[in-house]
């Protein structure tokens, strides 16, 4: 066999006419200057639909809310880091029945703590803690039940159901009636302030349940007639708090002036002391001067009469020897003729208890301190009263 021809290729023909074909001429391409530069045509950004906005997962709500919580996260860490120390209440005084009118105070110390204490929190803890406190009579109900009796109690768990029982075994029988009754004998002094007033009017006034009229009337007529006489001129105020308002400014008024008072009392009494000291320093110069001028006139009148009687001096010696002789006339006239006391005299030094040698009282004749210096004086005396009695006789003879 002989080789096989070659095939022929043939290009694929474009059914579109061509131009020519269709008779419309072609389109010449624009001849470019060289000089000009090249036109651009302005670009347009692609335009964009609108999307819905995103929800923003933080907005204003959300952040605030945040916010809140991580503060609240901060002061409960720094809370147990720092746990906060609770005020720690007094423990309230021993009870033992005797005085009604402690019970409530009891009761009250009693609460304060519980709360002021945690642990108390249960009302089994609060009626151990209070029966702990509970002396004499009180303490004495309470125990037979406690150790003795096999019966459920119900106060023992509950502090409401315990306070009753207290209230009723060691309370006021009718307090009420109490409160009613102090209402009305309470009476302020003049001379007590009104804050005592006001604490123990408010104790009974809760208790008697009346209303504001009737306690107003009441708190009036208990007033200090000091504070009535003013409150009158100012009017009467129409609510019991108001009358409390005015009694109580009133009150802290009379105090204020009485101290004014005595501040310018002292001051006053200060002023006239000085005054007095001055008055008599001022005194007390011209009385020196005074007795130095007259002492010193006095001076020259006795040198004067020095200078006119020069026999004074032996006009004062001779007067010496007259009062001794006095009082020697004196003494002999109690001694006998044996220089001895009369036996009148004796019986009436012995009688008040007098010394026998002077006379004196509080010692004895032993004793004397003028027995010994005085002895030869005695005997002296004697000696001149004998001289006497023998002059006597013969001056009568020559009579």
């Amino acid at each position: 066999m002989g080789p096989k021809p070659k095939a022929q290729v043939v290009a694929p023909v474009d059914p579109t006419p061509s131009s020519s074909e269709r008779g419309t001429p072609t389109p010449r391409e624009p001849v470019r200057d060289p000089t000009r530069e090249p036109t651009r045509e302005p670009t347009r950004e692609p335009t964009r639909e609108p999307t819905e906005p995103l929800d923003d997962p933080l907005d204003s709500a959300t952040t605030t809310s945040l916010a809140q919580a991580i503060l609240l996260m901060t002061s409960e860490l720094r809370r147990r880091e720092n746990p906060s120390r609770k005020a720690k209440a007094k423990e309230p005084d021993t009870f033992d029945g005797s005085d009604p009118k402690k019970l409530n105070n009891f009761i009250l110390l009693c609460n304060l703590y519980f709360r002021s204490n945690p642990a108390y929190d249960d009302d089994a803890n609060k009626v151990t803690l209070a029966l702990s406190y509970l002396r004499g009579t009180a303490l004495e109900f309470f125990e037979p039940s406690l150790l003795d009796s096999d019966e459920d109690l119900d106060w023992i768990s509950d502090w409401s159901a315990f306070v009753r029982t207290l209230r009723l075994q060691f309370g006021p029988i009718d307090p009420t009636a109490d409160a009613e009754d102090g209402i009305d004998n309470l009476k302020m002094q003049d001379n007590q302030k009104i804050v005592k007033y006001n604490v123990e009017f408010n104790k009974l006034a809760i208790r008697t349940h009346w209303d504001d009229g009737v306690l107003r009337h009441r708190y009036y007529s208990g007033l200090a007639e000091r504070i009535k006489d003013i409150m009158g001129q100012q009017g009467k105020p129409a609510t019991l708090e108001d009358m409390k308002t005015l009694a109580h400014s009133i009150d802290s008024r009379y105090w204020e002036r009485l101290r004014e008072k005595s501040r310018s009392g002292r001051s006053k009494s200060d002023n006239s002391d000085k005054s007095d000291s001055n008055k008599a320093k001022s005194d007390d110069k011209k009385n020196q001067a005074s007795t130095s001028g007259h002492n010193h006139g006095h001076n020259q009148k006795d040198n004067k009469f020095k200078k006119q009687h020069g026999n004074s001096k032996s006009d004062n010696k001779s007067d010496k020897p007259s009062s001794s002789s006095g009082s020697t006339s004196t003494i002999s006239d109690k001694l006998g003729k044996d220089g001895k006391l009369l036996p009148a005299e004796r019986q009436r030094r012995f009688d008040n208890n007098l010394c026998m040698f002077c006379g004196g009282p509080g010692h004895t004749a032993a004793n004397c301190n003028k027995s010994t210096s005085s002895a030869s004086k005695a005997k002296g005396r004697a000696a001149q009263t004998k001289e006497k009695e023998k002059e006597a006789p013969s001056d009568s003879k020559k009579g």
